[in-house]
């Protein structure tokens, strides 16, 4: 059994107060992630000298080419 599994299996166990407690932590443990992936690409964009702007456009001409 991978670690996945085991900790499904044993949040299954848990009791109400005990699985909100389990949730609140993998909450902050995702924002944590987040927050590192969020560092790491904005060090890439700006090494990279691409603004917000330069990235709304490419976003608005991809939607326009998957709309032909």
């Amino acid at each position: 059994m991978n670690a996945i599994d085991e900790i499904v299996t044993a949040a299954a166990k848990l009791d109400s107060s005990q699985f909100l407690r389990l949730r609140q932590k993998l909450d902050r443990l995702e924002q944590k992630l987040w927050k590192v992936e969020l560092a790491r690409t904005s060090a890439a964009l700006k090494k990279k000298n691409i603004t917000d702007d330069d990235i709304d456009r490419l976003v608005v001409r991809r939607r326009r080419e998957s709309r032909s």
